[in-house]
């Protein structure tokens, strides 16, 4: 019999997909987006009473690496979008350079600064960060990346590379700076028509447009 994968299920007119461990597999991808290391998802499973796909009281790393570069879940229960932004994730999280096969000298860190500063208006939801099909990094609501606009209708995308470009000037840096970001700003909403409002630690508050 032919190998069915976590979060389908064999029946007699064919492979269809099992609601329950779809779910699973949805919230493992989102994990990993939002940052998670293979281990934290883990113990999230673990913690919340998941069997692994063989049934095991535990997954295993080398489980849920497998789960997230499966392609057959596309179409099915994840985007093409997420799918790829995970495989461009999980490449830039090796700590061997594909290039040379030698060991990174530095290793990945799964926290952008921009992650949980970003904020939508509309909904509240965190912004997620997305790297689209031709390489570009674009941040998202993650509501509207998972629901679609069924909870929240009109929050934009916004480019990184803009972004950054926009918080360099409104904080006078020359260049890209992420501790002067991390010491600087508390969150950043993001308007229905693009503008960014920016709280800063020092307990002001503006009105910018983006």
């Amino acid at each position: 019999m032919a190998y069915i994968p976590y979060g389908f299920v064999q029946k007699q007119d064919g492979i269809f997909v099992e609601p329950q461990q779809a779910e699973v597999v949805k919230e493992i991808f989102q994990r990993y987006l939002n940052g998670n290391s293979l281990g934290g998802i883990a113990d999230f499973l673990f913690k919340q009473g998941i069997l692994s796909s063989t049934g095991q009281e535990r997954w295993t790393r080398p489980a849920i690496s497998k789960l997230l570069s499966n392609s057959k879940y596309i179409g099915y229960i994840i985007s093409f979008e997420d799918y790829f932004a995970v495989q461009v994730d999980k490449g830039n999280r090796s700590n061997i350079d594909e290039e040379t096969n030698q060991r990174k000298a530095t290793r990945y860190s799964s926290q952008n600064v921009l992650s949980g500063l970003l904020a939508c208006a509309e909904c509240g939801a965190h912004y997620r960060h997305i790297t689209r099909p031709s390489g570009e990094v674009v941040w998202r609501c993650a509501n509207k990346v998972e629901h679609g606009k069924k909870i929240c209708k009109n929050a934009p995308s916004i480019s990184e590379d803009a972004l950054k470009n926009y918080l360099c000037t409104k904080l006078n840096m020359a260049e890209w700076n992420e501790e002067s970001i991390k010491n600087s700003i508390e969150r950043i909403l993001i308007q229905s028509n693009g503008g960014l409002e920016i709280e800063y630690k020092h307990e002001m508050k503006y009105n910018l447009e983006y």
